[in-house]
């Protein structure tokens, strides 16, 4: 009796192990307040507000931040009397984060100089009351000003790394106890800890410190709902890396945007030389381009150069949601929807394939809904 129990016990804990590391996961509490305009000549008076939902579009496209809807932070501050717009300062963060439960606030301004628009964003800690990143960036226009706001925020997105734990190793690849709702990503790099010696307090026995030794670099090649796989790209002589070490996501230092400046077919755009690379904002001229032929070329485009990029994708993406029932019954619409719905799927991006089933279920024309049905195939 007693070795079944204790089988029994044994198959409970190994049924229950990949789950206490998923349940464990908690995604990371951010509010993100309406930016503050300075400055005259805006397009809207709700640019603050634009750029602010740029932001929380690209944070919850990442998967692992809990953001609060707009609709209750507004009430929140109504009832405290507070503004949800402008810069907040350190101090003022700390009693902003307890009235709204978050963990990170995001504020700034958008400054309009003559035809230069610039947006300065600080992300505070509220536990600390300290700027842990801020980043500003400059456009003059605000199709481009939004591609570099998403990028941006991926940039923002690294200063929270992921933690997780080996949990197996087959050879050269290993796989991790973080999966699809944790925001993990193919092409994402980790470092490799061993737990070292632990420093512990003398009279309540408290752990306070954990040594963490190094011992490689993992890439990641695969994402499933609970774990992901990777590839050892590096690895020490003397620490090898072994099921129940600790892997962090890389994160580092933030670095100035260069301008992309977007400029409409409408003012003359002009494609670069034929093997010239092209940038972000060729790529969504084409696609902004009123001439289906230039929609076309740029969707193919897209697929031939393997472009990953979401401040082109995300464009796509609004693209194809506005037009793709537009004119079912026009042949070349149609076409040029097609290619947009292909090269979309052409990434494998999985924030995107909610919109290709969209478009397979509900598209009119039937070669579109079968452009998308095909391209939910590689996914």
């Amino acid at each position: 009796m007693k070795r079944i129990l204790a089988l029994v016990m044994g198959l409970m804990l190994i049924v229950a192990a990949p789950f206490s590391a998923e349940a464990d996961f908690k995604k990371t509490k951010i509010a993100v307040l309406d930016f503050e305009l300075q400055g005259e000549g805006y397009e809207t008076e709700d640019m603050g507000t634009i750029v602010a939902e740029w932001f929380i579009t690209a944070l919850v496209k990442e998967g692992r931040f809990d953001v609060v809807e707009r609709a209750m932070l507004s009430k929140i501050m109504n009832e405290q009397k507070m503004g949800i717009s402008g810069i907040v300062d350190e101090s003022s963060a700390t009693q902003l984060g307890k009235i709204l439960g978050v963990k990170i606030i995001i504020s700034g301004s958008v400054m309009k100089l003559q035809d230069v628009l610039e947006v300065n964003a600080r992300i505070i800690d509220v536990e600390t009351a300290s700027i842990i990143a801020a980043e500003n960036v400059k456009s003059t226009a605000s199709t481009s000003l939004q591609s570099l706001i998403v990028r941006m925020s991926d940039k923002i997105i690294k200063n929270f790394p992921l933690e997780g734990y080996i949990v197996a190793r087959n050879d050269d690849s290993v796989s991790i106890d973080l999966g699809k709702r944790t925001g993990i990503k193919p092409d994402m790099e980790f470092m490799v800890f061993k737990e070292g010696s632990v420093v512990k307090h003398p009279k309540t026995g408290e752990v306070l410190d954990v040594e963490l030794i190094q011992s490689g670099k993992l890439k990641i090649i695969g994402v499933s709902q609970k774990i992901a796989r990777a590839t050892i790209i590096e690895e020490e002589e003397d620490v090898a890396i072994a099921v129940g070490q600790m892997v962090k996501s890389i994160s580092g230092p933030l670095t100035p945007i260069k301008e992309e400046v977007y400029v409409p077919p409408s003012a003359g755009y002009r494609p670069p030389p034929r093997n010239a690379p092209l940038k972000s904002a060729d790529y969504i001229a084409k696609l902004q381009s009123s001439n289906l032929k230039d929609k076309v070329w740029g969707a193919k485009k897209i697929i031939k150069d393997g472009v990953k990029d979401p401040a082109v994708l995300d464009v796509l993406e609004k693209l194809l949601l506005e037009i793709y029932n537009e004119k079912p019954r026009d042949r070349n619409h149609s076409d040029a929807v097609a290619w947009m719905v292909k090269a979309l799927g052409a990434s494998v991006l999985p924030q995107y394939k909610d919109t290709i089933q969209k478009i397979a279920k509900d598209a009119k024309n039937r070669k579109v809904r079968g452009y998308a049905i095909k391209t939910l195939r590689t996914y």
